[in-house]
């Protein structure tokens, strides 16, 4: 009886407001009060998404849905956090973050309560005959994390080179050029890559951190020094640490799967109205429902509106009358692959051997037998390739390991932020890797790259594994006043599009940044002298149909391609034509050389745009025309795409139940546009398909979806 009255308590007040898209507006008297209501009207909308949700990342779907989903959970499971660890980040926040969990929570069970009463729980429950447990502080810790590790995490890209480099092994046309090929594939730093912060806005160009960059000397050595496991073994450490199976589940449920972002952001001085202007588009994916869901909250101290996660409390990208923000995924290398000697028990560092450490997950089965996952770990965190012949053991450290929930602090922190000082106190605390940008109602503008960055030793290459030993350790992290920041740059514009944050950071183990990426794109769209909100919706409109490519190829295409200039349109023959001469480039340029790194898919993501380039601009370490000519390659890959064309361009879209798809994916799964204006904020923005998982906000902003449009932001203020 207790708990219900204590929800009635909470409910009281002014009942939570919808408007014509069902959006959510709640008006409380206390943050406890908020943040119940926010709960109980998340669940309102998306109970069942909310469930498969804590499914996932709790490694649990299994249990509900049978062996299908068995892979999902056991990779989930080889890395998870046990319960007591889950406590423990949780007891770890600030009075504030906990007060927001707990009472989202109360108000996730008051609706789970209400409709077991009334009848009214999603379908999804009586078809696979299911009663809805009660919501957990754990369950919304378990999807924060899985949220933040999604996103705000990267590396652990050793594993992959370690293959790469076994697979150039093994072909006899790369002998004595091994070495070679992999600087030209996995390269380190690309100054011709276009940058967030310029070197001319940079305040840390003279006083940056150093990130080691290897002499071919210490790469031979380190290379000598690593062991011979088969690409066998290896395998499905890969698939693990990049979450292959779990991310495949999560799309199927509308959980965050999908990894990118862009922002734009405009000073005063850039802004044709004379006030800031920002846009965020979180790229996390495009299912029914949608990924992500939209509210706002007013309580004493706290005016915010925007997007929020369902199963995460809180606002993650908006406005609250001071600041508008977005965010994107910052592609740092946080997390190395560690190795050690071991034997099935036991695993050595210098010269102690040291037991594993076990923890122990039941996997249950429905229909089937339960399973026990016994997750093995070592001193730098869980195991992720045990191989066999060569008895080693190889772990992922991470640099947010256990401190995940720190950037839940971010969160609340922005939300109720309203100076720059109050901005940068937020963003502070973030332990994963994003890009954070801001505008203020005072006119600045600013970023700050975020999260916990190891600095590595000089002694070892950090494209490969590391031995797990006293001198191989990270040396510290980067701290927060070395890490890329910028405010009010002279251009009047930041952009970002999961790009290199500044010149002097580099690819690490994930060889990403080049001369070739798609933020130039967005700057294209955006060279205007001055700049409305107008235009940087019509910068999104672009760059979902253009190709970032074009640019750098067409001086070699030359007349080949006729009248096309990049726009990949549906039904365009000159767009597939393009699509198809890419392809046949690429083969021409290094298939003889290089075969195809396993699989026709590898080989497309290793040789990346920036590769290609550089080989036909003859920058490479090794040739690899056997001899030709770039205009021979070029004519050959024409000639080839001519010969396989046979339907035009079909452009990808965002499915819709019952309807065609919506043309031109390459967009945000949230789409917001705030101006500061004399008046106060003017914010606008999209959630694609809809606010709810089912009804008449289910589909209902499908239609401004299709047609770029985008509806106001309902903004009380205090």
């Amino acid at each position: 009886m207790l708990p219900l009255l204590a929800s009635l308590v909470l409910l009281q007040g002014a009942p939570i407001e919808r408007d014509d898209y069902g959006v959510p507006h709640i008006q409380a008297a206390s943050l406890e009060q908020a943040f119940f209501q926010a709960g109980y009207a998340v669940a309102q909308d998306r109970l069942w998404q909310m469930e498969n949700s804590r499914r996932v990342a709790r490694g649990k779907m299994a249990e509900a849905f049978g062996s299908a989903f068995v892979a999902s959970d056991r990779e989930i499971l080889g890395q998870a956090y046990t319960d007591e660890e889950l406590e423990a980040q949780y007891q770890a926040l600030s009075p504030r973050a906990k007060i927001t969990i707990d009472n989202y929570v109360k108000g996730v069970n008051a609706y789970i309560d209400e409709a077991k009463r009334n009848g009214s729980l999603p379908t999804g429950y009586k078809e696979n005959d299911l009663a809805p447990e009660p919501w957990t502080r754990l369950d919304t810790v378990a999807i924060t994390i899985r949220l933040f590790q999604q996103f705000g995490k990267g590396g652990a890209g050793e594993i992959r080179n370690l293959a790469l480099l076994g697979y150039l092994q093994s072909r006899k046309e790369l002998d004595g050029k091994v070495l070679d090929v992999l600087d030209d594939f996995a390269w380190q730093n690309d100054k011709t890559a276009t940058c967030t912060i310029s070197d001319v806005d940079d305040p840390l160009k003279k006083t940056h951190p150093e990130f080691p960059v290897p002499s071919r000397a210490v790469t031979e050595k380190h290379v000598a020094s690593l062991p011979k496991v088969s690409l066998f073994e290896l395998l499905p450490g890969l698939r693990l640490v990049e979450r292959q199976e779990s991310t495949k589940v999560a799309e199927q449920v509308s959980a965050p799967y999908k990894w990118g972002s862009y922002c734009m952001v405009v000073s005063p001085a850039r802004s044709g109205s004379g006030y800031p202007l920002l846009l965020s588009a979180p790229q996390m994916g495009f299912r029914t429902p949608s990924i992500v869901h939209e509210m706002s909250i007013e309580a004493p101290g706290l005016s915010v509106v925007g997007m929020d996660v369902p199963g995460v409390p809180g606002v993650a990208i908006g406005h609250n009358g001071f600041l508008a923000w977005g965010l994107t995924s910052g592609v740092a290398d946080t997390d190395d692959i560690f190795y050690n000697s071991c034997d099935e028990s036991s695993y050595r560092v210098g010269g102690t051997q040291k037991p594993f450490s076990i923890v122990s997950f039941e996997l249950k089965v429905k229909g089937g037998a339960a399973q026990k996952i016994a997750q093995k770990r070592t001193e730098w965190g869980p195991v992720v390739v045990e191989s066999k012949s060569s008895k080693v053991a190889f772990s992922r450290h991470s640099a947010s390991r256990m401190k995940e929930m720190q950037s839940f602090e971010c969160i609340v922190g922005m939300d109720a932020a309203s100076s720059v000082a109050d901005v940068e106190n937020a963003i502070r605390p973030a332990s994963v890797n994003f890009n954070c940008f801001y505008a203020t109602r005072t006119g600045e503008i600013g970023y700050r790259y975020t999260g916990a960055i190891p600095m590595r030793s000089a002694n070892f290459d950090p494209r490969f594994p590391v031995p797990g030993e006293p001198n191989a350790v990270w040396k510290g992290l980067v701290p927060f006043e070395s890490m890329p920041h910028v405010q009010n740059p002279r251009s009047g514009l930041l952009v970002n599009w999961n790009n290199k944050p500044v010149s002097w950071w580099t690819n690490a183990d994930t060889p990403v940044w080049g001369e070739i990426f798609r933020n130039t794109e967005i700057l294209h769209a955006l060279a205007k002298p001055k700049l409305a909100a107008s235009d940087l919706e019509l910068a999104a409109w672009t760059i979902a149909r253009r190709d970032e490519t074009w640019p750098y190829f067409k001086p070699f295409v030359k007349d080949g391609l006729g009248a096309f200039e990049g726009w990949m349109l549906d039904g365009s023959r000159e767009a597939k034509l393009y699509q198809l001469f890419f392809d046949a480039l690429r083969e021409q340029l290094f298939l003889t050389t290089t075969g195809n790194f396993i699989s026709m898919d590898n080989f497309k993501l290793v040789a990346q745009p920036s590769v290609m380039l550089r080989a036909l601009q003859g920058k490479t370490k090794v040739k690899y025309f056997q001899g030709r000519k770039p205009e021979e390659l070029i004519a050959a890959a024409l000639a080839k795409a001519r010969s396989e064309f046979k339907t035009p361009y079909s452009a990808p879209g965002i499915p819709v139940p019952g309807q065609p798809p919506i043309p031109y994916s390459n967009r945000g799964t949230y789409i917001q546009v705030v101006e500061f204006l004399k008046d106060g904020p003017q914010g606008r923005d999209v959630v694609t398909p809809g606010v709810s998982e089912t009804g008449a906000h289910a589909l209902d902003q499908v239609p401004l979806a299709r047609a770029w449009l985008f509806k106001p932001m309902r903004f009380r203020g205090q």
